[in-house]
């Protein structure tokens, strides 16, 4: 068996050669393996620091937008708001009572009617506008027409939300007599009554 070559064992320093570059070769990939890992961990616990701030900041933001809100403000609104409503039918005739008796202190006469009983649904919830129309004469005044804007500047104050249609004011020429005033008030829905 010439043909194959002899076998030889290497020599000792050889094989501590070998040894030695295998074991540093395995020790240096040890290492580079835990390192990267180590490395990885640092870059993940790193993400997760950036996005834990960037959640307070966004946090923060909210709050401070929250309190600039003034959320205790909000109920005072609502309850002002609330305020500018009536009740019921109960309610506007007593409102309307009111405007009569004002109006005799300005020497007018004044009448109401409702117009339509149908609920007039607005993009408020809770809130139907009632269409009503009042006729407004002058007794005996000459020169009414600073008695009928005063009449609709006390109208407006009264207490209710009025959205004003329009106005009209009739005379001879000489004096105003007769004043007709389109509007309608703001009710809340009673959801237990058919309005």
């Amino acid at each position: 068996m010439k043909w194959l070559p002899r076998f030889e064992w290497p020599k000792p320093q050889q094989l501590k050669n070998t040894a030695l570059v295998v074991l540093l070769f395995g020790t240096l990939s040890i290492v580079g393996w835990v390192s990267l890992d180590k490395l990885f961990t640092i870059q993940k616990r790193q993400s997760l620091t950036q996005d834990t701030i960037g959640l307070e900041q966004q946090v923060s933001e909210l709050r401070s937008q929250y309190l600039q809100a003034r959320p205790d403000a909000l109920d005072t609104h609502l309850q002002l708001a609330e305020q500018r409503l009536l009740h019921n039918f109960t309610h506007l005739a007593q409102w309307a009572q009111t405007l009569q008796f004002d109006g005799k202190q300005r020497n007018l006469l004044m009448q109401y009617r409702i117009l339509s009983t149908d609920r007039t649904t607005t993009p408020i919830q809770g809130v139907t506008l009632v269409p009503l129309e009042i006729q407004v004469n002058s007794q005996g005044t000459p020169h009414a027409y600073h008695s009928y804007l005063q009449f609709l500047k006390a109208l407006t104050r009264s207490g209710p939300r009025v959205d004003i249609q329009n106005v009209t004011v009739m005379g001879d020429g000489q004096q105003a007599t007769h004043l007709t005033i389109g509007l309608s008030v703001w009710m809340k829905t009673n959801d237990s009554v058919e309005l």
